[in-house]
């Protein structure tokens, strides 16, 4: 089979024979499932920008809006207002081979940071876990810029697919739009979108999309897996506070390493993290 392999700016390389990237989350927003991760405060998110990158971290995703279907909604404002003095002040701070993740749904948030990073000459990516859904626009905005996009698994709204067959069925669908729209493909990072999104997406469905991440494979495109603390853990190991689920996390994370993601966003980059990635690639690359 066919080796995955994906070059992101010059200094981020993401495949098969590369180390798993750890992506650190930088969380701007206080409706967020886990309080643990929310910085309120430039500094408390400059202290923690500077210790996830010391600690290993090669992208930092930045988000001011939980995207948990429960949440709070905000208004795209009230989303700009938290995310651009955060990023401003990142870019300032952060050395150039880390790349920043634009955690949003919206173009024009997208196009606001992407002005930002141009001006520091820092590389930006686009995360959107409704998979160009909520904001067609965003669609021509990626294109017109070139930008690389992470794409979660979504059919009408974000997570709504289930089971593996769904997700790679409509991701086929949205890579093939992009690439009539004229898209670099190659810049394309797969989201298989783990967690209770829907109602009828029980925690079984997430263990079994994380027991089967082999089969994205088959879309010859990098892996994300967003785990961290989520509620399938604390469903499974009945731990309901997100505070306790780090053991969950770290077990599920091996795994999912294992079965072949090329990508691990957490909330967690600290060294019992960088040592359980590790742990997973020997296995895998000795298997």
């Amino acid at each position: 089979m066919d080796k995955i392999y994906a070059k992101y700016y010059d200094s981020l390389e993401i495949g098969d024979n590369f180390p798993t990237i750890i992506m650190g989350v930088l969380n701007l927003s206080p409706e967020s499932f886990y309080k643990g991760s929310v910085y309120e405060d430039l500094n408390s998110l400059q202290n923690a920008t500077l210790t996830m990158i010391e600690n290993g971290a090669r992208i930092l995703d930045l988000g001011a809006r939980s995207t948990a279907p429960w949440s709070k909604k905000i208004t795209i404002e009230d989303e700009l207002k938290r995310i651009i003095p955060a990023m401003e002040l990142i870019c300032k701070i952060i050395p150039k081979n880390i790349t920043i993740s634009v955690d949003t749904q919206y173009a024009k948030v997208a196009e606001k940071n992407h002005d930002i990073a141009m001006k520091y000459n820092r590389n930006i990516m686009v995360n959107d876990v409704s998979c160009l859904k909520t904001d067609p626009s965003l669609i021509d905005f990626i294109i017109d810029k070139d930008l690389p996009i992470i794409l979660m698994a979504s059919k009408l709204i974000p997570g709504d697919l289930c089971t593996i067959e769904e997700i790679v069925k409509e991701f086929k669908k949205t890579i093939n739009i992009l690439k009539k729209g004229g898209y670099d493909i190659n810049k394309i990072i797969l989201d298989p979108g783990i967690g209770h999104w829907i109602e009828e997406k029980t925690h079984i469905y997430d263990l079994k999309i994380i027991g089967n991440l082999q089969k994205l494979r088959s879309l010859h495109k990098p892996v994300l897996v967003a785990i961290s603390r989520k509620s399938f853990i604390g469903t499974t190991l009945n731990i309901p506070e997100p505070e306790k689920r780090l053991n969950g996390s770290l077990a599920a994370t091996a795994i999912a390493i294992y079965n072949g993601a090329h990508i691990v966003r957490t909330h967690d980059v600290d060294k019992k993290l960088s040592e359980t990635v590790k742990m997973a690639e020997e296995i895998r690359r000795n298997q």
